[in-house]
């Protein structure tokens, strides 16, 4: 039985005469921080997300603009939210601006209510503060004032806020991409993801647009045991088993590799270090096999470097019997895995039962495995970072942008899957090495992260889809 679509329309007429003003990243800052206090006061968390209520908040806000807008939704309770301004040249293929409303579950010890907007000390604090409500925000701040405006656009501007994304998007991009595209059919997006690094080693401003991502694998190993009560000790006691392989695990150290991607990336953040980094880096780049080996186990001691070098993994969860009185028949333990986006998978598991050796107590299953083939990084050699770029030279003169990889996973994959060029671009980074962070207790963003923020993507998305000329960075 064919499932049911709902496709809900709300028709609306542009003003006819509007005066073409200038956009103020200031005034839609303003915009955005209202509406991203606004969000955070709705509770979309996993696993039961309202939605349809942060849906309800959006189109209301289109209509004050009349805006178009689609609620395309796979079931009751699941909804995505689409709009379109269109632009002049037919040609041009249309940006996408994509957000979604979901946020992962409350994690315990929060000292501010998850699900309302605390102000305090100059941050926002609140449930999906950085993952992803500061981008829905700014995305409808920017659009409402592209569509007040009156300036002409060169390429149509897409609205779209997802649902699911923190579950696996089987409720939103990835329905969306199987059954809605045509409605959509975008060529370009700027997605979550990136930053804007300010405090480099030599204050040069970094700006890092998320151009791909590592392949995502779960495993599950699973250690058997004998089953008998607590009172009687046994050798063959599975948790003490599974304990000594996860420390095995911990010494797991696969080769580093450097993909075209990070090749590019070390390249242009070189000038941005100090001398001994600079000379780390070369001999990564440029030296003898030995050397390049040498250097990249040094850059590797940083967990980002490392992230963009080698497949890493991490436990996540253990999980046991329940009869405190007795010892479990079997533990198992959930392995995340972050693959570079050229290794074999498969290979990689093979590798991995070799380090951990023969031992039919041991088993390992593939709880999720990455999609492949997997896409294909960006390059950087398109129109869309071309505009990254621009943007940063204007707000910053002597800026460095570099198209890098994600060590996370999330809707790009899906887009680039779709042939979309994509990329992300993330908050300004707090200079405080304790700020929390997405998927903890007391997420937060500092208003003037999210006013740099707002400030860039304004710069980019104007450079992108408005009639005006546009230089192309050179950079050595």
């Amino acid at each position: 039985m064919k499932k049911s679509i709902l496709i809900l329309t709300f028709l609306a007429f542009a003003i006819s005469g509007a005066v073409a003003q200038e956009l103020d990243s200031e005034a839609i800052y303003e915009q955005a921080k209202k509406h991203l206090i606004a969000l955070l006061g709705i509770d979309t968390s996993q696993p039961n997300p309202q939605e349809t209520e942060a849906t309800r908040y959006l189109y209301k806000e289109l209509n004050k603009h009349y805006i178009d807008w689609d609620l395309l939704s796979p079931r009751k309770g699941k909804a995505n939210l689409l709009a379109r301004l269109k632009g002049t040249d037919l040609e041009a293929k249309p940006l996408l601006l994509i957000s979604h409303l979901d946020t992962a579950p409350a994690t315990d010890h929060w000292a501010y209510p998850p699900y309302k907007a605390t102000l305090m000390d100059g941050k926002i604090y609140g449930l999906g503060a950085t993952d992803a409500k500061n981008y829905t925000a700014m995305h409808l701040a920017l659009f409402t004032a592209l569509k007040e405006s009156g300036l002409p656009l060169k390429r149509d501007v897409i609205l779209l806020a997802t649902s699911g994304e923190e579950f696996g998007s089987d409720t939103g991009l990835k329905w969306l991409g199987d059954t809605q595209w045509s409605h959509i059919a975008a060529g370009y997006a700027l997605n979550e993801g990136g930053s804007i690094i300010k405090n480099t080693p030599t204050n040069v401003p970094l700006i890092f647009a998320e151009a791909g991502t590592k392949m995502y694998m779960d495993l599950k190993i699973t250690a058997q045991g004998q089953a008998l009560h607590s009172s009687l000790p046994v050798q063959q006691n599975a948790v003490y088993h599974l304990s000594e392989i996860l420390a095995k695990l911990n010494t797991f150290d696969p080769p580093a590799r450097l993909t075209p991607t990070a090749r590019e990336f070390f390249r242009r953040i070189a000038p941005l270090q100090d001398e001994d980094a600079q000379t780390t880096i070369q001999l990564l780049l440029y030296g003898t096999p030995q050397e390049q080996q040498m250097a990249a186990e040094m850059m590797a001691q940083d967990p980002f470097f490392r992230s963009q070098l080698k497949d890493t993994l991490t436990p996540t969860s253990v999980s046991s019997g329940t009869d405190t009185g007795a010892s479990a028949a079997e533990v198992s333990a959930i392995i995340n895995v972050r693959l570079l986006p050229d290794t074999d998978p498969e290979k990689f598991i093979e590798d991995l039962k070799t380090f951990l050796g023969k031992d039919e107590s041991i088993s390992i299953e593939i709880v999720e495995r990455p999609q492949l083939p997997f896409p294909e990084p960006m390059t950087g050699n398109d129109e869309l970072f071309t505009a990254i770029e621009q943007a940063a030279i204007n707000l910053w003169p002597d800026a460095v942008a570099t198209a890098a990889m994600s060590p996370a996973s999330g809707d790009s994959e899906y887009l680039r899957r779709l042939g979309v060029i994509t990329y992300g671009l993330g908050p300004a980074l707090s200079t405080q090495a304790d700020a929390p962070s997405a998927h903890t207790a007391d997420e937060y963003i500092s208003e003037k992260d999210y006013q740099e923020q707002v400030r860039f993507f304004t710069e980019v998305v104007k450079n992108f889809v408005l009639n005006v000329p546009q230089e192309n960075p050179a950079h050595e």
